[in-house]
């Protein structure tokens, strides 16, 4: 009995190095394992991350345990959207970079929640109440075609007199020279400090067609009434509740620009993201609040 266990230990050991030296030779085609030195420039790295300098190593895409990272920040961002009572999306120039990360947002007394049925509502009512955000944030209607997001999560306030901010979301793609490609970093900011983030390199590919846009705003289907211009009337959709489609880039796909440029009718809703079925498995549909 002895020499058999001894016999099927040996086995299973043999067997578990097997299948450990597959595994490892799989992934190394599938991933990359190597990272670079990229220069972001010390006002990058300050409202990033807090930190000096102008440099920064960062895996290359594709990389699996960087898409890990972007997987816990996900899960992050369905945990807030849970308890939120109004998500609201907004779009950023590039080279624009967002120190907006308020625990509060003052309203005025006659203020009705209601009111914010549009991103760009919200986008006004933050540049009253916060001047310093005036110029971080573009006007969008539907889709954004800015380069950069901020997600800006609400939670029930106590005060009839400010909005209570559970969770503010960054996510910025940044075009390097050195070397030459695309530094994405996600991150999710709670009372101003930095709690969760990812971040990948993406390496400069033949591909042109870029990763945007990053956020589409969905209407209420009952909006239709008002016409508007083609672009966004076609998005007034939405059963009950107004949403937005909105997409990550994924460490775990190896380039970021597309290669190619799908077309669809003037009058169909996808003619607004064209580009980005099946670019990034980090896709959200998130509810807007309020039901309006």
């Amino acid at each position: 009995m002895i020499e058999i266990l001894v016999a099927l230990a040996i086995g299973a050991a043999l067997i578990t190095v097997g299948v450990l030296i597959f595994r490892n030779l799989g992934v190394g085609k599938a991933t990359s394992r190597s990272y670079v030195s990229v220069t972001l420039g010390s006002t990058v790295l300050q409202n990033f991350y807090d930190m000096g300098g102008t440099t920064l190593d960062a895996w290359v895409a594709p990389n699996y345990g960087r898409r890990a990272y972007a997987d816990l920040l996900r899960d992050r961002l369905w945990e807030d959207v849970g308890k939120a009572n109004a998500v609201f999306c907004l779009g950023r120039a590039d080279g624009v970079l967002n120190s907006t990360h308020p625990t509060t947002i003052p309203v005025p007394a006659t203020f009705q929640g209601q009111s914010l049925d549009l991103p760009e509502k919200f986008r006004l009512l933050l540049q009253d109440s916060i001047p310093a955000s005036a110029g971080t944030f573009t006007e969008y209607h539907g889709a954004s075609t800015a380069q950069n997001l901020s997600i800006f999560i609400l939670q029930p306030s106590e005060d009839a007199s400010a909005l209570s901010v559970l969770a503010v979301y960054d996510i910025d793609l940044i075009a390097t020279q050195s070397p030459e490609g695309t530094y994405v970093s996600g991150r999710r900011y709670q009372r101003g400090t930095l709690t969760d983030y990812y971040d990948v390199f993406y390496q400069k590919g033949d591909a042109t067609v870029a990763f945007n846009p990053l956020v589409v705003a969905f209407e209420r289907a009952v909006r239709t009434s008002e016409v508007e211009s083609t672009a966004i009337d076609r998005l007034k959709v939405a059963a009950q509740r107004p949403f937005y489609f909105v997409w990550w880039p994924d460490p775990g796909v190896p380039e970021l620009e597309a290669p190619a440029t799908v077309n669809y009718g003037a009058a169909d809703p996808r003619a607004s993201y064209p580009n980005m079925g099946g670019r990034t498995s980090l896709f959200f549909t998130i509810p807007m609040f309020p039901a309006l």
